[in-house]
């Protein structure tokens, strides 16, 4: 899958596991000088999480969380050291136990891009109509 057009993925990140019946956040430990939004950006060395609530494989006795490597990470940069890479909104890691982990919000704020041209004439022309000292009438 391509990297091209993925959030990159804040602390605070909600994750769930597939086998877990609760949500998690994700807590960045791994860097402390690289933020997005006000946010540190997680990293392939992040694994800290609250336990997703109960695991059923283990016959819903209590999570904990036993994370290998993630996956699908943004490659193409380092953060801080060699082989710390971002995390994307498509990042996936397993669970020793049997479970994979995935992102459910990157915690990223939309920002509203421009307008197309023709949206912005129009609301040119109804902001001067609001504004008739703005015209410029000699």
């Amino acid at each position: 899958m391509s990297q091209v057009g993925q959030e990159l993925v804040c602390n605070g990140a909600v994750c769930r596991c597939d086998k877990g019946t609760l949500p998690s956040m994700l807590q960045v430990t791994s860097q402390h000088s690289s933020y997005l939004q006000g946010k540190l950006v997680a990293t392939s060395q992040d694994k800290t999480f609250l336990p997703f609530g109960t695991c059923i494989l283990r016959n819903n006795l209590p999570c904990t969380p036993t994370l290998i490597m993630w996956q699908d990470t943004f490659d193409l940069v380092e953060v801080e050291s060699p082989m710390n890479h971002p995390l994307l909104e498509k990042s996936t890691i397993k669970c020793a136990m049997g479970g994979t982990v995935s992102i459910l919000l990157t915690l990223q704020i939309a920002i509203p891009g421009m307008p197309m041209a023709p949206q912005v004439e129009g609301v040119r022309t109804v902001f001067m109509s609001l504004c008739p000292l703005l015209l410029n009438e000699d």
